[in-house]
């Protein structure tokens, strides 16, 4: 079954996972694209045009509209829905699979399959408060945490919307319990005198084939 998860982090939030088994013509035929979209997909190709199909379908489903509601991009790239301005939403993929998140509030999400190389790029990511947490967990235990991390700040970085922050100096992420299943904590981005709490809650889980998948949802605090 490709959809792997439909669930509700919060009141009025839906976040869903599909895996990618379908040709393109599956998604085309019930997502019309705007001529900048047409074009934006023009770019891509195999898995990253698939993947670009998906999660704008997925989220046609997720609002349970009739008809697409029609999707943009602003200036930073972040999609929105042209008629909707009361209605937010946030895309990720990763390795064939997609994520989308439907919200009556700013929000974002990012979804990542394990993989080995996480690890070596940790430090360009998790600053000195983060890396002591990690450090007393087991290496597998690390391995999880490293991805619970990158998806953390890869959706609060897609919640700010705005771009040009610092990974380490910027996004900051709090000490949680980790039960290896599923947790939530509170995030931050901090920059300058912009100062804005969020709530991210994420899950691993098993794919149906093989391999492992972390998502997280960013949503404001309160």
């Amino acid at each position: 079954m490709p959809l792997l998860l439909t669930t509700h982090p919060s009141a009025g939030t839906i976040f869903g996972l599909w895996q990618i088994t379908e040709e393109e013509h599956f998604f085309r035929r019930e997502l019309p694209l705007s001529e900048a979209e047409e074009n934006e997909l023009a770019r891509l190709k195999n898995i990253r045009r698939l993947e670009w199909l998906a999660s704008r379908w997925l989220l046609h489903k997720l609002t349970g509209a009739p008809q697409r509601l029609p999707l943009a991009k602003d200036a930073f790239s972040k999609p929105f829905f042209l008629d909707k301005p009361d209605l937010y939403c946030s895309l990720s993929h990763s390795h064939g699979i997609v994520g989308a998140l439907l919200a009556e509030q700013n929000v974002g999400c990012d979804i990542q399959v394990l993989v080995g190389k996480m690890p070596r790029l940790a430090a360009k990511f998790l600053n000195e408060r983060e890396t002591a947490f990690v450090a007393p967990f087991s290496p597998q235990q690390q391995f999880d945490l490293f991805h619970i991390f990158w998806t953390a700040k890869e959706s609060l970085y897609k919640a700010y919307g705005l771009k040009e922050l610092d990974f380490r100096a910027h996004l900051h992420v709090e000490p949680f319990d980790w039960a290896e299943a599923a947790g939530h904590t509170r995030g931050w981005v901090i920059k300058e005198a912009f100062r804005q709490e969020y709530q991210l809650i994420f899950e691993k889980i098993d794919l149906p084939d093989s391999g492992e998948l972390v998502w997280t949802v960013c949503l404001p605090a309160g």
